[in-house]
């Protein structure tokens, strides 16, 4: 365990406490330390009284922070903290030569700590609290010298003590300054990322209204004309025109099954409901029966798929995740392969991991396609992007999957004459997960 996170362990998280409550928790912490170092000087410079009362202060501060941060009361505790702090001085001043002592030097100090605790709110009080405490002894100073105590065994002394306040400030300064600038960086960042995950979140319900309004209604459209026109004029359609419109049906059906079953599952990795559980998979089975519904459209065209997957190659994956990425990439090489075409499925494994390919010849990309192919902002570019294309949302799916593997994935492509998909999973990643 690092200082970073023994820190935040002693403070509390922000799951626990809210930010000024784990400021209070840290200068509680840093006022420790510089009491710890003031007690056993002032007793080595002769001011007994003034190092008993920072060392009975030091005890009751790790007092008080033991009931905020582990009891969590710290309603009443701060105040204590303010009472305490208050007392310190006054002593202090009396006791250690009033204006010409250091004391008068930690008034400012002390606000700086109450405003780095306090809601802002508050803030003009406790000025004003630590100004009637510091005019009030000045006031008293001036009128009843007498009540001011002096005493050093040496007059060096006086110069070492102020010495040593100056020092001590300074150093209560930069740890406190230092720690609310973490924490401001922190909460930046945690905005920052809040900001992302709400945007992304507004381009997903962009996404998927752009989808629903132009992608789905479509294919029911396409439907119900289908269907009226089965229902109206069965009677008058021809054997073979009927089979026609029930195959054009099925395709339909088919094609929007498969963008609905895409749709879910892309909304569930993006709200991360997608649960992710490699386990061990034989290729050479799983690949079949991941591709059972593609496999019989395939048939339907008359397309050939060739499978060159040995016995022995395997991976570990999330199977649901890898059923998903195979069935979108080879009925994306069906949909674009003409009748009579073929498709390749295969598998090479070597020192660094293993490499699916699901190859076709058919009608390939262009290079601005292929450039864009996985891009979120490419996938409605245009009208006649989504007609040629689609959504792209079965790519961006993969993408996602594969990225859970911590794997690559990619293509290759030549107009006219087919496109090639790489799927590439870490061998390192493979033997961590089993």
């Amino acid at each position: 365990m690092n200082i970073k996170q023994k820190w935040l362990d002693l403070i509390g998280t922000d799951k626990e406490f809210s930010l000024e409550k784990r400021i209070f928790h840290g200068v509680c912490l840093i006022t420790s330390l510089v009491l710890l170092i003031s007690f056993p000087a002032n007793f080595s410079l002769g001011l007994l009284i003034f190092g008993y009362v920072l060392l009975v202060a030091l005890i009751l501060l790790l007092i008080l922070f033991y009931f905020s941060r582990y009891k969590q009361q710290s309603r009443a505790t701060f105040s204590i903290f303010a009472i305490c702090i208050s007392a310190i001085l006054i002593i202090g001043y009396l006791f250690n030569c009033g204006i010409n002592g250091p004391i008068i030097l930690i008034f400012a100090i002390t606000f700086i700590i109450y405003a780095s605790i306090v809601k802002k709110e508050q803030l003009l009080f406790w000025m004003l609290f630590q100004l009637g405490i510091a005019y009030s002894l000045l006031f008293l100073e001036y009128w009843y010298p007498d009540m001011i105590y002096v005493h050093y065994d040496h007059p060096s002394f006086r110069y070492f003590d102020t010495a040593l306040t100056l020092g001590i400030l300074l150093l209560t300064i930069y740890l406190t300054i230092r720690y609310l600038k973490t924490n401001y960086r922190q909460q930046q960042e945690l905005y920052i990322r809040k900001n992302e995950e709400l945007q992304k979140a507004n381009a997903t319900k962009d996404k998927l209204f752009a989808i629903i309004s132009h992608d789905l209604r479509s294919p029911f459209n396409a439907l119900i004309g289908l269907s009226q026109i089965l229902k109206e004029q069965q009677n008058e359609l021809a054997e073979i025109e009927k089979e026609e419109f029930v195959n054009a049906i099925y395709d339909t059906s088919t094609k929007t099954y498969n963008l609905l079953q895409n749709l879910l599952e892309w909304s569930l990795s993006q709200t991360n409901e997608i649960q992710f559980s490699p386990q061990l998979i034989s290729l050479k089975d799983f690949i079949p029966q991941a591709l059972a519904m593609p496999l019989e459209v395939a048939s339907s065209k008359q397309i050939t798929i060739n499978f060159n997957i040995f016995e022995n190659h395997s991976i570990v994956a999330d199977k649901n995740m890898m059923q998903t990425v195979l069935r979108n990439l080879v009925s994306n090489a069906i949909k674009f392969t003409a009748v009579g075409g073929k498709i390749c499925i295969s598998s090479l494994i070597d020192h660094e991991g293993t490499t699916l390919l699901i190859s076709d010849n058919g009608l390939g990309m262009s290079e601005d396609t292929l450039k864009h192919l996985f891009d979120e902002s490419g996938t409605h570019k245009s009208e006649e992007h989504i007609e040629e294309r689609g959504t792209g949302l079965g790519l961006l799916l993969c993408r996602d999957f594969i990225s859970k593997h911590d794997g690559h994935i990619w293509a290759e492509s030549v107009q006219g004459k087919g496109s090639t998909f790489y799927v590439f999973l870490k061998k390192s990643c493979e033997k961590s997960n089993v």
